[in-house]
């Protein structure tokens, strides 16, 4: 009976503490429903308990006052890379496209589009989508799939893997930020090659050859299907298409393509190598052509001019030899002349002497007779002289040699006498 007010005191104080705490609990609950916060990337679309519909953009607390919260992001990702670890608003798978000549590839990228921040447009979306999540499901994320394959459509996988992936990116946007692009697909007709050519061989070629033409207005300005976002007012920020992966069969196809390609470009550059060396080979055959030429043609010329030289030589030596063949034959009829002159003169002089022989007229023969006569009697008297004594001796001079040198003395006398007559009348001869 005594342990009965202890009881009833540790009772009391579990129930004060238990009052305590939902009361605390109530302030919380009421504080939390009372006062709220907002990020700074975020917006808030607050719906009271009346109904009314407010926008919060501003970070920091606001009052609540048990209405419903709301809370869209300023600007909103959509991520299709297919990469792990990836934080973004929105996270897709890559997207599967089918290019013009129906290969197929799944597109990377990413685009960030950026929602309105004014109520009034902030609402309209509210009331169309109801939260963040519908919206990016049931219109940014389509909007992205649509324009990726748009992009795709628009041409063939070789055009992409030869540097289309650029203008695939580039129509990425474009079709994001304006709408997608009206088309028309163009078949051009190609005649088969061969009447061998099976049908699906020709349907192939003709695939291959579809053109895409993008309608145009009067104006000249692409004709486009609706641009939802601009309905919403939700503006593109960056779109881009980082890659594509191909299906295997496109990959087998692209490195054959690849491998005939280099083959090619191989080839292209051994013909264009051959072809430089074969022209270098012609310039040198060429070269060597004119160089043989060349020193052909000089030695035509040095042999044009040496015959040249020896027919001028031979010319001048003719013409030399002419002129002395002249004056050789003018001198022989000189000669000629002078003995024919002196061959008359020579037949004159013999016939005149011949004449005064015949006369006893020429003085020659008449100085040889007398020069013989003259000698004969010289002879004889000098022999005469020679046999006689001379009585008495003569001495003319005074000179020591004697007799001898007396008689000697005496006949040069004589000799110089009879020289001196024989002069004179040689002086004679002939003047009759």
């Amino acid at each position: 009976m005594q342990n009965e007010p202890l009881v009833t005191t540790g009772k009391s104080l579990l129930t004060k503490f238990g009052v305590m705490a939902a009361a605390v609990i109530a302030v919380l609950f009421l504080f939390f429903q009372t006062v709220d916060s907002n990020q700074a990337d975020s917006s808030v679309v607050l719906q009271s308990i009346t109904g009314n519909l407010s926008v919060i953009t501003d970070p920091g607390p606001y009052l609540r006052f048990f209405g419903n919260v709301h809370q869209y992001k300023k600007v909103v990702a959509v991520n299709f890379t297919g990469s792990k670890g990836i934080v973004a608003t929105s996270v897709i798978p890559m997207i599967k496209v089918r290019f013009l000549d129906t290969s197929m590839g799944e597109a990377k990228g990413v685009a960030r589009f950026r929602i309105p921040t004014t109520g009034d447009h902030l609402i309209n979306i509210h009331r169309e989508f109801g939260s963040q999540d519908a919206l990016i499901s049931n219109l940014l994320e389509r909007v992205v799939v649509e324009a990726a394959k748009a992009s795709a459509r628009t041409m063939s996988v070789e055009e992409h893997y030869s540097g289309g992936a650029g203008q695939m990116s580039l129509d990425f946007d474009d079709q994001l930020r304006n709408g997608i692009f009206v088309i028309d697909q163009v078949i051009e007709p190609l005649p088969r090659k061969s009447r061998q050519d099976s049908e699906e061989e020709d349907t192939l070629r003709r695939r291959q050859r579809v053109l895409v033409v993008k309608k145009k207005d009067e104006k000249g300005d692409y004709v486009r299907t609706k641009n939802h976002l601009a309905e919403y007012t939700i503006t593109v920020i960056s779109a881009s298409i980082e890659e594509v992966d191909y299906e295997p069969r496109v990959n087998d196809r692209l490195m054959a393509q690849k491998k005939a390609a280099a083959d090619e470009a191989l080839a292209r550059q051994n013909l264009k190598k051959a072809q430089q060396e074969a022209e270098t080979a012609k310039a040198l055959g060429e070269k060597l052509i004119a160089e043989a030429r060349a020193v052909s043609e000089k030695e035509k010329v040095q042999a044009e001019i040496k015959a040249e030289k020896e027919s001028s030589v031979a010319i001048i030596d003719a013409k030399r030899e002419v002129e002395v063949a002249v004056q050789q034959k003018l001198m022989q009829a000189e000669i000629l002349a002078l003995q024919r002159k002196e061959a008359e003169g020579l037949k004159v002089m013999a016939e005149a002497r011949a004449k005064a022989a015949e006369n006893a007229l020429d003085p020659q023969v008449v100085f040889e007779k007398k020069l013989a006569a003259w000698k004969e009697v010289e002879v004889a008297k000098y022999q005469h002289m020679s046999k006689a004594q001379l009585v008495p001796y003569v001495q003319m001079g005074q000179g020591q040699g004697g007799t001898n040198d007396n008689a000697m003395s005496m006949l040069q006398l004589l000799g110089t006498k009879a020289a001196i007559d024989l002069g004179m009348q040689f002086q004679d001869i002939g003047k009759k």
